[in-house]
């Protein structure tokens, strides 16, 4: 039995969502993006579709360097602190202290697909919050980390107020420049291998979790918990959402669960599964629904399901049901 811990970390898209509306608010064509994440546009706003951690790393470093704008992954994540990101407010809104919001923050991103785990220590006068990422995270984490950084640092900053001295908060990251000097100063963030960490204060614990006003235009939105989605599953959805692509093949599916080729194959394989068989699947109760539920014609049900012609729709109908999707129609 395939275990899930052996599956790749993984993120909801949704964690891309501020990144997204704001290159959409530059310009950038929505194809272009769902294309760098490797979804199709309508995938890229639900937030039950699962993302590889180490692709989301790279959109994120794409972002940096197409806008030419290194500290952005910070910057987002400093609006993030302070209203702009739905799936926090919740837990945001239910905490009373920063100390409270952490602990339930640690517990919350740890059922978001084993792609990062959080950790609060108390060490006497300070306090110690650690990311670490799942094994085999690329080095393009250094973005996520940027985004970390920008969040909790503006998060303890809005709490603390007037209490706010840089010189006692330090921040450890592999990569320095990615956080604004005017979050926390040179002086204050070091280079470190791992992972970001946080010291400060832990009098910072006690503070009362900052007001934080929901923008108007914010969509209600929560994210799946990966931890609950095998891989036979996260085939099957992904197959799902590009059914209507004859090309989907495996390298591209490899790719969108983030596995090589033969790994995929094997671990499929381990679950008595593979991937024509679940494509098999996925057209086959797709196509009866979309046969007895809708008046499309034949032709462009074929090419919704990936079919090149309405001839081998037809036959694999016939194979499935004993009729054709006309006669089908004429017996609902």
């Amino acid at each position: 039995m395939l275990m899930k811990d052996s599956l790749p970390a993984t993120l909801s898209v949704a964690f891309l969502h501020p990144f997204l509306e704001e290159m959409l608010r530059r310009g950038t064509k929505k194809f272009r993006l769902a294309a760098r994440i490797g979804l199709e546009e309508a995938s890229l706003f639900d937030p039950s579709v699962l993302v590889p951690a180490n692709s989301v790393y790279a959109f994120l470093k794409w972002i940096a360097a197409e806008t030419k704008e290194p500290l952005l992954c910070a910057r987002i994540g400093q609006q993030m602190a302070m209203g702009m990101w739905a799936p926090l407010l919740p837990l945001m809104a239910s905490a009373k202290t920063i100390g409270d919001f952490f602990q339930k923050f640690s517990l919350m991103s740890s059922e978001q697909g084993r792609a990062v785990s959080y950790k609060l220590v108390v060490e006497g006068p300070v306090a110690v919050w650690r990311l670490d990422r799942a094994k085999g995270a690329s080095e393009d984490a250094v973005f996520a980390d940027a985004v970390a950084a920008g969040y909790f640092l503006e998060l303890l900053r809005c709490a603390a107020n007037e209490e706010w001295d840089t010189s006692k908060v330090i921040a450890v990251l592999p990569e320095t420049a990615l956080v604004p000097r005017d979050l926390l100063p040179s002086t204050s963030v070091l280079s470190g291998k791992y992972s970001l960490i946080l010291r400060f204060p832990s009098t910072f614990l006690g503070l009362q979790m900052p007001e934080i006003a929901r923008a108007n235009d914010l969509p209600e939105l929560s994210v799946t918990n990966a931890q609950e989605t095998s891989l036979v599953e996260r085939v099957r959805g992904l197959i799902e959402r590009r059914i209507s692509d004859p090309d989907l093949g495996l390298e591209s599916i490899a790719n969108g669960v983030g596995l090589a080729r033969w790994k995929l194959q094997s671990l499929l394989k381990e679950e008595g599964k593979s991937i024509s068989s679940i494509r098999y699947d996925v057209r086959q109760r797709r196509a009866i629904e979309l046969v007895s539920e809708s008046e499309e014609s034949v032709g462009h049900i074929a090419s919704r399901l990936g079919y090149t012609n309405s001839a081998n729709f037809t036959r694999a109908f016939r194979g499935w049901t004993g009729k054709s999707p006309r006669d089908f129609r004429r017996t609902r």
